[in-house]
């Protein structure tokens, strides 16, 4: 077995100090970062040293450079016009779509609207005709009760407004009340006759004595 030297001492190191070392590097470098983000600060970028002043071909090389932030910046902004373009062109499309959407609803209002007045229309004619159809009803149960009342009666009573006979009178009950039965008898009964003086009852009592004595 050979002798260790007494005079050098090794540099190497184990794997547990080795391993231990980049350790300690890795959080000393994840401290920093975290500082630097607390305190809002960017790191540093390296400072770009430039072109040597010996460098051949130093002036071509500058031109090119050149020429690529040229056409860098050319790209951004056509790229930036095309952003804008592409923004114009959405609202555009917005606005129009919006325009339809507000047309839609118009149109959908005004169909509703046209719906619910058809539908007001359709029930106003259906009561109307239910009205007319209780009208008709209501004559015909009249017409009803009055026949079987004439019928029963031996005498049929005629109120009539003494300030228009006349016109109160109404034959056709007359005809009817005589076609049943000849032998009944048809009164006309004056009312209101407290508004006229003396002389004028007697002339409107004459007058319907005259009209109870004519055929009607």
């Amino acid at each position: 077995m050979p002798k260790r030297s007494k005079k050098s001492k090794s540099k190497r190191l184990t794997l547990k100090q080795k391993y231990k070392v980049i350790k300690k590097v890795r959080e000393h470098h994840k401290k920093k970062r975290k500082e630097l983000r607390k305190s809002g600060k960017k790191p540093k970028e390296p400072k770009d040293p430039g072109i040597p002043s010996q460098w051949p071909f130093k002036e071509e090389l500058l031109k090119e450079l050149a020429w690529k932030r040229q056409q860098i910046l050319i790209q951004e902004k056509q790229k930036k016009e095309e952003r804008k373009r592409v923004r114009e062109e959405k609202a555009t499309m917005e606005a129009e779509t919006g325009d339809l959407q507000q047309l839609a609803a118009l149109s959908a209002s005004a169909s509703s609207k046209q719906s619910d007045f058809e539908a007001r229309k359709r029930a106003k004619l259906t009561d109307e005709g239910t009205t007319q159809g209780d009208a008709d009803n209501s004559r015909r149960a009249f017409y009803s009760v009055f026949k079987r009342v004439v019928e029963a009666s031996d005498v049929v009573i005629q109120v009539l407004d003494a300030r228009d006979p006349a016109g109160c009178r109404c034959p056709d009950v007359e005809r009817y009340v005589r076609s049943l039965d000849p032998s009944k008898r048809v009164m006309l009964l004056l009312n209101k006759m407290g508004k006229f003086h003396c002389a004028c009852c007697h002339e409107q009592s004459n007058y319907c004595l005259q009209l109870g004595l004519q055929e009607p």
